[in-house]
């Protein structure tokens, strides 16, 4: 195959990658490690001390829980409404179409106490991922139909309080990238399977995530993290138009550093608490694709980007509690330029609900969030992509939001 031919053919189905069609956080960066953070918009950074999920967030946090586990799954229902038209050489092809998608995100983790001063734990959660499904023939076809990214860490961690009120803590991220990636090409006539690109790609990377908590006094404390930057070469196979195998396909791709500062004040049957969270997106600038056959390159000129959020807990009772929050979170896609019918990301609001049940040792824990993203709109006309007669020039208006509900189930030994 020329290497424009199968440039032609990639190009597309690289455009199609990083819709945060289940991310809370900005790109494709997820929190939903925790649903009783959920219930507070992700505020606390686990200084609430009130789950077992500090190791996602920060784990010098561990050292305010003892020996305990727990599991839950946070549904993520995305919802998008998109006009548009594709500007093809062949001729333009208006439309509308709607994306409903539903993805689970489930965590696990588990941490034992060795002595009051020391925490050992263990968790499996998704720190990055997404998750869309446009129509099969939408009239942007050729932009991408379905995009899976899953990143998996798995996280040994220790905490140490080195001092009264300090506590320090780490943990290596041992990080499983799964990437699945489909677009069709736009061909009147044939059958939908027999237009289908198919990508299919794996990695295995590593990380780190350290973190320090100050206790002022046992009702406010404070707490600072800092997740590495870890750098993948996500590798598989490839199926083309026709059912042509080619050869072990890389595919470079980076997660960002993540800086994590949170406060937590409790007063009377209140808790408050509040968080910031600085993202390095800038290290994605482009989707690049390496086979022995060709390459090509999508960019992206992603920017660094903000989140902030504040959010309240009500003790009600020695088995109630019940939270909310807000959060705004800052997209790193500059403007609409750079913004495609896949990497659809725009600023977006989050208003959020809690419910804790504790009996004995169980706790139940119960999550709501309405995300909204808003208007905004794709005006693709970037060279790397116009150049390319299979894949047309976009414009597009979006209106997305999302709901999100989670349950989790915690036992205290």
């Amino acid at each position: 195959m020329k290497h424009t031919s199968y440039k032609s053919l990639v190009l597309g189905t690289l455009a199609c990658l990083a819709v945060p069609a289940a991310a809370h956080a900005s790109g494709y960066g997820l929190n939903d490690a925790s649903v009783t953070a959920l219930g507070r918009a992700y505020s606390d950074g686990a200084l609430a001390g009130d789950d077992y999920s500090a190791i996602a967030y920060n784990p010098a946090a561990m050292q305010l829980g003892g020996t305990g586990v727990q599991a839950g799954v946070t549904l993520v229902n995305l919802r998008s409404d998109v006009d548009g038209v594709n500007h093809r050489a062949d001729g333009d092809r208006a439309g509308h179409t709607g994306v409903n998608v539903s993805v689970g995100i489930p965590n696990f983790f588990a941490q034992y106490k060795v002595n009051d001063d020391m925490r050992v734990g263990f968790g499996i959660y998704v720190p990055f991922g997404l998750a869309i499904k446009y129509h099969d023939d939408w009239f942007a076809v050729e932009h991408g139909v379905t995009s899976d990214l899953q990143v998996v860490d798995f996280s040994p961690a220790v905490s140490y309080q080195v001092v009264d009120g300090l506590t320090l803590g780490g943990e290596i991220n041992f990080r499983r990238t799964n990437v699945f990636l489909v677009s069709r090409q736009y061909a009147p006539g044939l059958p939908v399977d027999g237009r289908r690109n198919e990508f299919n790609l794996h990695d295995w990377g590593i990380g780190y995530t350290v973190g320090a908590m100050y206790e002022l006094d046992e009702n406010t404390r404070f707490g600072a993290s800092y997740r590495s930057r870890s750098q993948h070469q996500i590798k598989g196979a490839t199926k083309l138009v026709g059912g042509m195998w080619q050869p072990e396909t890389t595919l470079p791709m980076d997660a960002p550093e993540r800086f994590l500062l949170n406060g937590y004040h409790k007063v009377g049957d209140f808790g408050l608490s509040a968080g910031i969270e600085y993202l390095r997106w800038s290290r994605f600038d482009a989707l690049r694709l390496n086979s022995a056959v060709a390459r090509a390159e999508v960019g992206q000129r992603w920017q660094n980007s903000w989140r902030v959020a504040v959010g309240a807990d009500y003790y009600y009772s020695d088995e109630w509690t019940f939270r909310t929050g807000i959060g705004y979170d800052q997209s790193p896609v500059p403007d609409s330029y750079w913004r495609t019918a896949a990497i659809a990301d725009n600023d977006r609001w989050m208003l959020s609900l809690g419910a804790s049940w504790k009996h004995e040792n169980l706790t139940v824990d119960f999550g709501y969030s309405f995300l909204y993203l808003g208007h905004y709109e794709v005006h693709n006309r970037r060279q790397n992509l116009a150049e390319t007669p299979s894949v047309g020039r976009l414009d597009a208006k979006y209106d997305t939001y999302a709901h999100v509900v989670g349950v989790q189930f915690q036992y205290a030994f």
